[in-house]
């Protein structure tokens, strides 16, 4: 057997250039029970983890020959509605109001991330440079849209996805490198499926980096 290593293939699509763009979300994904080591620590710890992905109707990129609208994610969030949880931060900027006491209240029912699915935003979206010199896209913030301005409507198909009951078929219409976030979380770990998933050629979306 030999054992070749190779470059993988990296998406050509070039990055979008800084500024505000009108959005909506596509994905409301739950990325599990994820192993988080920070800086300094001797021992990390597990922490339920999502992530949102917004598809930019005016901006597109050719796929597999054909017009698609981009996609761009979020960062990935640990699940807290902590006032200074960047989630906590993220969701009243986005949704332009304060959570009520009954959700977040920890003994009540709590805040449903999945009514977010196919919620129009305005993307702040900035350009970063990586250390092998590649350059991707970033959001750094999502707000609320202005009242008066019609929101974008969605081309995509809204997906949302919970990793305590997978279905395996919104799954696989995930970007593959979010599969393979998801598969490390420890449902999966514990339910893991036998074949890896793959993604039809007619669901592969725009370019959606971290």
């Amino acid at each position: 057997m030999s054992l070749k290593a190779k470059r993988k293939v990296v998406s050509s699509i070039p990055p979008m250039d800084g500024g505000t763009y009108m959005g909506v979300c596509v994905a409301v994904v739950d990325l599990g029970q994820q192993y988080k080591q920070f800086e300094k620590q001797k021992q990390g710890k597990y922490a339920e983890e999502c992530m949102f992905i917004f598809e930019i109707p005016d901006e597109r990129v050719e796929v597999d020959g054909e017009d698609k609208p981009r996609w761009l994610s979020s960062r990935r969030f640990t699940v807290s509605l902590h006032e200074r949880a960047a989630l906590f931060q993220m969701l009243t900027a986005w949704r332009g109001k304060a959570l009520t006491d009954a959700e977040l209240d920890p003994a009540g029912d709590g805040f449903d991330l999945m009514q977010m699915a196919g919620v129009p935003a305005m993307l702040s979206v900035t350009v970063t440079e990586k250390d092998d010199g590649g350059r991707y896209n970033r959001i750094e913030a999502v707000t609320g849209f202005p009242k008066g301005i019609p929101a974008p409507q969605p081309e995509s198909e809204i997906l949302v996805f919970d990793a305590d009951d997978p279905d395996m078929e919104v799954l696989g219409k995930l970007p593959e490198w979010v599969q393979d976030i998801i598969r490390k979380s420890t449902q999966f770990a514990d339910n893991a499926p036998e074949e890896k998933v793959e993604i039809p050629p007619e669901e592969t979306e725009g370019e959606c980096p971290i």
